[in-house]
């Protein structure tokens, strides 16, 4: 499920493989080899790991859904786009990064 909220933060309910069901926040979209990509991190937890997931839709600007993507080489590539893009945003550091 895709939440907007009022403050404009895209919300997204995913589950781990253990079904436990947590919510993630949009981050960024980066565009890699003409496809559309949603930067996510734990909402409540700024120390979680990001999810990369491919925006599934017509509109590259709003995502009818999201698919996961199941290629560690192309999170990779996805993810060092991002980071590329929000050198200023975020801080990168060895142990992660952080809002």
């Amino acid at each position: 499920m895709m939440l907007d909220t009022n403050d404009n933060k895209v919300l997204l309910n995913l589950e781990d493989p253990f079904g436990r069901v947590q919510v993630y926040e949009l981050l960024d979209m980066v565009e890699y080899n003409r496809e559309a990509f949603g930067v996510f991190l734990p909402a409540d937890d700024h120390e979680g790991d990001v999810a990369i997931l491919r925006l599934v839709g017509k509109d590259d600007q709003k995502a009818e859904s999201y698919a996961p993507v199941n290629d560690e080489d192309l999170e990779q590539a996805v993810f060092d786009l991002f980071q590329i893009k929000n050198l200023d945003a975020f801080d990168f550091g060895a142990s992660g990064f952080e809002l």
